[in-house]
């Protein structure tokens, strides 16, 4: 009787995560990379974050994934390392990472201040609070 190989993932296992791109899944649905990529870039434009003109920086981040998948099924790891620091500054350029959407609120809530304080007040409403002298 074979003995099974340590590193085959169990039963249980197999459903946690995506399996490794193989060139015939890459060819077939496009690699995990790829698939994920582009369920964000989706949800990015539900979301409001992406419009028509990001389309040349979806483009380049889904050449991006295409390229991991690409590393991954021909069983290069040293081209991630070199892809993944790239992918991550267009993935900010995009505020699809969450530091970058957090700037983003930033950039609203100082917006939000600077109109308060722009705001011209009302002679009734400062009268009726008793703000006036």
């Amino acid at each position: 009787m074979p003995r099974p190989d340590p590193r085959a993932p169990t039963a249980q296992q197999d459903s946690l995560f995506d399996p490794p791109t193989t060139k015939d899944s890459q060819r077939l649905d496009g690699g995990r990379h790829t698939r994920a990529m582009a369920g964000a870039l989706d949800a990015a434009r539900t979301g409001g974050h992406l419009d028509a003109i990001d389309d040349g920086l979806a483009s380049v981040l889904l050449s991006g994934a295409w390229a991991l998948d690409s590393f991954e099924a021909q069983n290069k790891p040293y081209g991630p390392s070199k892809m993944v620091p790239a992918m991550v500054e267009a993935l900010r350029e995009a505020r699809m990472t969450p530091d970058s959407r957090q700037t983003e609120t930033e950039d609203r809530i100082a917006d939000l201040v600077k109109e308060l304080a722009t705001a011209e007040d009302d002679e009734h409403t400062v009268a009726a609070e008793g703000w006036s002298k």
